[in-house]
C-alpha cells in the first residue's frame, strides 16, 4: 500500500498555494546572508505538496513544521502545526490519490547564530522531508573612512 510523501518541499521568497497549484517567487534557495547575529529575516515561505494516497483521504491528520539547528534542536518557539483533511472528490476511485499544496509563511524569523539549519516536515508523526540552508555571516564594507 503506497504511503503518503513529499512530492515538493522548497525554501522560497514568497509562495502562494491557491486552487491546487503553488504559485513562487524566488524559490529553492539555500544560503542566507547576514551581516551579524542574531539576525531577523523579514518574509520567508515554506511551500510543499503532499501525495495523499486513496486510504489516507476522508481522515483527519495533524502536520508540524520544525525549523532545527545543525545539533537538531528546535529553533522556533514552538512548530507549526495544524489538522488536514484531504477528501475525495467526485470521480475518485480506490487507488486514485490526492496532491494537496501547502505554504507556510514565516514572518520576522530569528536565527542566533550562522551555521546549517534545517526546516522539518511531519505528517501524523513521522518525518516525511527536510529541506536546509545555511546562515552565513558576511559583512557589508562600510564607506566611510
Amino acid at each position: 500500500m503506497e504511503d503518503m510523501r513529499l512530492t515538493t518541499f522548497l525554501i522560497a521568497d514568497h509562495a502562494e498555494a491557491c486552487n491546487g497549484k503553488l504559485y513562487i517567487t524566488g524559490g529553492c534557495w539555500d544560503t542566507l546572508f547576514a551581516g551579524g547575529f542574531p539576525t531577523q529575516h523579514p518574509h520567508l515561505s515554506i511551500a510543499a505538496a503532499l501525495h495523499v494516497p486513496w486510504h489516507a483521504t476522508n481522515q483527519s491528520h495533524t502536520i508540524a513544521v520544525d525549523l532545527v539547528d545543525a545539533d537538531g534542536s528546535s529553533v522556533l518557539r514552538e512548530s507549526i502545526q495544524g489538522q488536514f483533511e484531504a477528501g475525495r472528490p467526485p470521480g475518485m476511485r480506490p487507488g486514485d490519490n490526492s496532491n494537496l499544496v501547502l505554504v507556510f509563511n514565516i514572518d520576522g524569523l530569528i536565527v542566533e547564530k550562522p551555521g546549517r539549519y534545517e526546516w522539518v516536515f511531519t505528517v501524523d508523526g513521522t518525518d516525511l522531508g527536510r529541506i536546509g540552508f545555511n546562515v552565513v555571516e558576511r559583512k557589508i564594507p562600510s564607506l566611510t573612512g
